[in-house]
């Protein structure tokens, strides 16, 4: 029989309780380091989290104070703070909240320290937690400026960088101006002071300063370029920078020997190489008919690739070459092969390097020396792009200030008459850039020019007399013009739009340009509408924006809603180009001369650029203001500006331009000396490729 189990004594139960609370472990109170963004006013909030190990079984409570680390309490950057932090039985976690006090001043990030002590009902663990003010001021917007790598030499262009040191939603105008240092700008450059707009979003402008050609022979000299005031950003650091002049001695021409005129001929071949070949022909034959006092020295850069056919030289003795070369041309009746030896030892040469030209300048007014020069480009243009466009150097090309620098640079007195056989160049923008080395007379086309070009046997024909000394660069130009009428008269694509300018007529036409852009400065969106009407009703050529100059402000004078200021200005353009032009084909759209710029869209690919591209039209005109205005309604147009936009180029075998249709693979293969897409070789007097 089991006996009844004995039961324990509930007082000796109660006792066991008590005595297993006494034994077990208290929590652990911790508090974890904490980061915030200081903010640029006002108060924020840091928080450290201050936990236990284990859930409080009864109320435990922890001290906690704060401590200066590099954020201080004096210096407003906290604001102090003591006090007792009460766990209630269940609760793990609790808050230590901080004030903070934003400012906008830049500075490393700063910490501060939270301490606990004191703990009940539980043990102290990780006492101290490091708070982190986060800075994120930024620093102030500086302008620098940062001067020429290299020296510039006598009649070149020095070119200023001005950065910024981070983009702006809002425009940041900066003021400069230069100073003299050695140099002087009396004598040895062009003294400039002005201002210009960054953009939103723009971090970077240039200033183009020009030097002058002396014929003294001097140390380099050096000026300065100064930031003298910016609006919405401070002066950095460098706010000066210098520009050396290095000094080209003049170089006198030698004592003619019976020459009268020598024709400098710089010819880029590439995929145009076929009627590079068949000019240098008609200048051969042309030479038959002139007097021997007439020479004409070529630069000819024949395809080292597929791009195009080469041809023999030398009547043969010279095989076909893929090089580059020149020759002074000998006479030669034949319009087959070319009769002349080329000077083939100066190796590959990109010839929309600026320091080829010069070479060849030189290279040919030592070999035939002459009283009078005129330079003659051949190869693809593009207005605004320039000139020589060398495929085979990564479409390299003589930009409009480099034309004028390398020009300077030659250390000969001003060309006579300089001519495009080259499309887009009869530009305002480039005549006026060029003007200043050229001393007689600026020929070219405002429209493209088919690919046959000049007809050389009788471009030079007003050199035809007995002593072609007495003939004037004028008299030479208007005989090329005439020659260029009667190839192209009536040309079916309407390619047939030639003129001479008279270059030191330009300063007439700059002064109404400025004139008209200053009367256009507070008119309002009712005249832009009315101003783009009138641009969108000029005469226009093959890249829209290039506009014929007189047909706009022919359309200004009559539009009697613009005011009269306006139109007075209009009126004495018109009257400068009817001086300027000195002789003009008589074209199918009655062209004046001269183009100008004239962009109607917001997004043409030539607007963000144009005060760099024509940076010395911009600062005679302002043109660049205007521009800009007519194309988006804003005026904040710069002094110069750095492309944003790229350029891209399908260069055509049919006319001297570009074609941004694509439509170029229509004549690759006559490029090769083949055939057109028609199946029959293109006739002297084809004209645009359709896409």
């Amino acid at each position: 029989m089991s006996r009844p189990k004995r039961q324990q004594p509930l007082g000796i139960e109660r006792f066991e309780t008590r005595a297993m609370l006494a034994v077990r472990a208290l929590p652990t109170v911790s508090i974890a380091d904490a980061s915030v963004a200081e903010g640029n006013s006002g108060s924020n909030t840091l928080s450290f989290v201050v936990s236990l190990s284990s859930a409080a079984e009864q109320t435990t409570t922890v001290s906690y104070g704060t401590v200066n680390g590099t954020a201080t309490v004096a210096e407003g950057d906290y604001v102090a703070k003591t006090g007792t932090i009460n766990f209630r039985a269940g609760q793990r976690t609790a808050m230590v909240s901080v004030g903070i006090r934003g400012d906008r001043t830049v500075e490393a990030d700063e910490t501060f320290q939270v301490v606990l002590s004191s703990a009940t009902a539980a043990t102290l663990g990780r006492t101290t937690a490091t708070g982190t003010i986060l800075d994120d001021d930024a620093a102030p917007r500086t302008v620098a400026v940062a001067g020429p790598p290299t020296a510039v030499d006598e009649g070149g262009s020095a070119t200023f960088t001005f950065s910024l040191s981070r983009s702006a939603t809002v425009p940041i105008t900066v003021s400069y101006a230069t100073s003299n240092l050695t140099a002087s700008s009396a004598s040895d450059y062009t003294a400039a002071t002005g201002s210009f707009t960054f953009d939103a979003g723009q971090t970077s402008k240039q200033v183009t300063v020009a030097t002058r050609t002396d014929a003294v022979v001097e140390s380099d000299e050096s000026f300065q370029m100064r930031v003298t005031a910016a609006s919405g950003a401070a002066i950095g650091s460098p706010a000066t920078a210098t520009a050396t002049i290095r000094d080209v001695p003049p170089v006198t021409p030698p004592t003619p020997t019976g020459g009268s005129w020598t024709v400098l001929v710089y010819m880029t071949g590439e995929n145009l190489n076929t009627y590079a070949r068949d000019d240098i022909n008609e200048m051969e034959k042309a030479l038959g008919t002139l007097p021997g006092s007439v020479k004409i020295v070529v630069s000819w850069d024949q395809p080292k690739s597929g791009v195009g056919s080469a041809y023999a030289t030398g009547g043969g003795t010279q095989s076909a070459w893929r090089t580059y070369g020149r020759s002074v041309l000998k006479a030669d009746a034949s319009t087959t092969s070319i009769a002349s030896t080329f000077d083939l030892s100066f190796g590959e040469k990109n010839t929309g390097d600026p320091a080829t030209l010069v070479d060849f300048v030189k290279w040919g007014v030592q070999r035939a020396p002459a009283q009078k020069y005129l330079l003659q480009m051949w190869g693809h243009g593009g207005g605004l792009d320039g000139s020589q466009f060398d495929s085979e150097s990564g479409d390299d090309a003589l930009t409009i200030g480099e034309l004028a620098t390398a020009l300077g640079a030659t250390g000969m007195p001003a060309i006579d008459l300089l001519s495009y056989d080259n499309c887009l160049m009869a530009m305002a923008e480039v005549g006026v850039a060029l003007a200043p080395k050229v001393g007689g007379v600026f020929v070219a086309s405002e429209e493209l020019i088919n690919g046959t070009g000049q007809d050389y046997t009788t471009a030079y024909s007003a050199l035809k007399v007995p002593d072609p000394t007495t003939v004037t660069a004028a008299q030479v130009a208007a005989g090329m013009v005439s020659s260029y009428q009667t190839q192209y008269q009536g040309d079916i694509d309407r390619c047939d739009t030639f003129s001479a300018v008279s270059t030191a007529g330009y300063a007439a036409l700059t002064t109404a340009l400025k004139q008209f852009v200053d009367a256009t400065a507070f008119l309002g969106a009712t005249e832009r509408t009315t101003l783009r009407t009138a641009a969108t009703g000029s005469v226009a050529y093959n890249v829209t924006s290039f506009r014929d100059l007189k047909s706009f402000m022919t359309q200004v004078v009559a539009t009697t809603s613009l005011p009269q200021a306006v139109r007075t200005a209009a009126s004495a353009a018109n009257s400068a180009i009817a001086t300027l032009v000195s002789a003009k084909t008589s074209d199918q759209r009655s062209s004046g001369g001269i183009a100008v710029y004239l962009p109607t869209s917001s997004t043409d690919i030539y607007l963000s650029s144009y005060a760099t591209d024509a940076a010395a039209f911009c600062q005679a005109t302002g043109w660049q203001t205007f521009a800009k205005w007519l194309a988006t309604g804003t005026r904040s147009a710069g002094t110069a500006t750095v492309a944003t936009t790229a350029r891209h180029h399908t260069w055509r075998t049919d006319v001297r331009g570009s074609n941004s249709s694509g439509a170029e693979a229509a004549w690759a293969a006559f490029a090769s000396g083949g055939m057109d897409a028609s199946g029959s070789k293109p006739t002297r007097s084809r004209g645009r490729i359709s896409a």
